[in-house]
């Protein structure tokens, strides 16, 4: 599966923050989206570039840590499952996917999705 990823990336709490795009390709329906995370982050490693900061501990939706927004809905598509349950079979191949942290004065963002 193939995905254009439209990622908020703030390099610093008070720093203006942005949409930056990005491509990832070949990712297996049974990866979780926090994996999918890794691959891109993989590559921008891989190509010298910033990785992406995210939070994430126990990876089994457990502790909340992963929160994030995805397509506008907090945590994903998975209700009620955390964003660390959300495998990429639940998006179309080809898709457009939009990953922002929560935006709440009780959690500011630290850097990108953190």
């Amino acid at each position: 599966m193939n995905f254009k990823l439209k990622i908020w990336r703030q390099p610093a709490r008070e720093a203006k923050g942005e949409l930056q795009e990005y491509q990832v390709r070949d990712i297996s329906p049974a990866t979780s989206f926090l994996e999918m995370l890794d691959i891109l982050n993989e590559q921008l490693t891989t190509g010298e570039k910033e990785p992406v900061a995210f939070d994430s501990d126990c990876r089994e939706g457990i502790c909340g840590t992963c929160s994030l927004t995805i397509n506008g809905e907090a945590h994903g598509p998975a209700h009620p499952a955390a964003a660390c349950q959300v495998y990429m079979r639940q998006f179309k191949d080809g898709e457009t996917i939009t990953v922002e942290p929560f935006r709440a004065r009780s959690f500011p963002i630290v850097k990108d999705l953190v």
